[in-house]
């Protein structure tokens, strides 16, 4: 089974700050590292690194002879990509002094992938090789069409997000791995679980990868979910975990290696290098991750809260006119006791403020994108007391409901 990667190779100029610059403020730098990057390149590296062979296709242009170099240093077979006449693509990225990072992207040579250089690419490959791709090349769809022709399995990494990711024949997927904003954004949808579920009802074929940050990470596919904390490290740059996490997980899945294995090494792989700076340069080989991952400490109450979390809204969400503390404690499978305790702790409030909360916020929207009266908005979120109802609304929002709907409609 071969692996392509058909994705960017960028420039990275990555600049230190106190903070992000906000809109019509200037701040003074106190250090400038150019690093190679693009989400392509970067991936390649990671696939190489976790001990897998891949072969990169693409385009770089000026400014970005060294990409070669470093790609063919890690053993990234460089065989399918094409000089062009153009800028390199390269981005701008700002990290601050918590290792958060902003970016913007130049395409430049990233853009000029032709059709032709897709033709000539694909036909190398076989039914049942691989092809990892992301959102930062020309003719992106056009790939996806041919490698699905080819009957090669497709895991796409939709990063960036834009509207080019909605006219995706998702059908054609083999795997999606993504973030819980994309995953958000594609589904439509306010939480992860239901996420997930729309995934799952809407592609039962689709398998999803779903990385949370600092919460960890969650699998499906039509058969089961798995969920895997993050490793406690010191964190000096997230630039390049991201990168890191899929080129592990695409080299598992090309070697057959069992999900919970995968999961385990890629969050490693992930967490070692957002200790360093830099994207490509951070990720770490396959010989370091097996060396440290079993002195490594992970964060699992944090993932195991998150997943909490998201059944009690799916209960609440579900249930916001009826919702009561006894059948939550059924759901979750535990004592009404142990389940108070538990939202308290998860959410920061116990289960009738909470409760509030979600009702007064359904009931807010609706004032503002409905043309329900407020009382049929009141038995819409659970209240039987108007007057109570009112009195809540005011509380939180400083007015009447009528007159918070005349206010935000003007």
């Amino acid at each position: 089974m071969k692996i392509l990667n058909f994705g960017s190779c960028n420039v990275d100029y990555v600049y230190s700050l106190d903070h992000m610059v906000a809109v019509g403020e200037t701040e003074t730098t106190y250090a400038l590292n150019v690093f190679p990057g693009g989400k392509g390149l970067n991936q390649s590296i990671a696939i190489a690194r976790a001990g897998s062979t891949v072969y990169h296709a693409g385009c770089i242009g000026e400014g970005g002879e060294f990409l070669f170099e470093l790609l063919e240093a890690n053993g990234v077979d460089v065989s399918f990509i094409d000089r062009v006449d153009e800028k390199s693509g390269h981005a701008i990225i700002q990290v601050n002094k918590e290792g958060d990072n902003a970016i913007f992207l130049y395409p430049g040579s990233n853009h000029m992938i032709s059709t032709e250089q897709v033709d000539r690419v694909i036909s190398f490959f076989d039914k049942g090789d691989i092809l990892l791709l992301q959102n930062e090349t020309s003719n992106f769809e056009y790939i996806i069409e041919k490698a699905y022709q080819s009957g090669m399995k497709i895991i796409l990494n939709p990063s960036p997000f834009n509207e080019r990711i909605r006219r995706i024949d998702f059908n054609m997927l083999s795997y999606l791995i993504l973030n819980e904003i994309e995953a958000k954004e594609i589904s439509g949808c306010e939480t992860v679980q239901k996420a997930l579920d729309y995934f799952k009802e809407e592609y039962p074929h689709l398998k999803i990868m779903l990385t949370l940050g600092s919460r960890g990470c969650v699998y499906q596919d039509s058969a089961s979910q798995k969920s895997f904390p993050i490793f406690k490290v010191d964190v000096v740059d997230t630039t390049g975990a991201g990168d890191a996490f899929t080129g592990y997980f695409v080299s598992g899945i090309a070697n057959g290696v069992e999900i919970d294995k995968i999961l385990k090494t890629a969050s490693c792989a992930s967490a070692i290098s957002v200790t360093r700076e830099g994207a490509a340069v951070s990720i770490p080989y396959i010989n370091e991750v097996m060396e440290k991952m079993p002195h490594m400490e992970t964060n699992d109450a944090d993932v195991k809260n998150e997943m909490l979390r998201v059944k009690i809204d799916e209960y609440i969400d579900g249930n916001l006119s009826e919702a009561a503390l006894n059948e939550l404690a059924d759901f979750l499978g535990y004592s009404i006791i142990y389940t108070g305790a538990l939202v308290k702790k998860i959410t920061g409030q116990n289960f009738k403020s909470y409760l509030q909360k979600k009702r007064l916020k359904l009931a807010q929207e609706l004032l503002t994108q409905t043309e329900l009266s407020v009382d049929e908005i009141i038995k819409r979120v659970g209240y039987e007391n108007a007057s109570f109802f009112r009195k809540m609304f005011k509380g939180k929002y400083g007015t009447t409901p009528l007159n918070y709907r005349k206010r935000k409609v003007k």
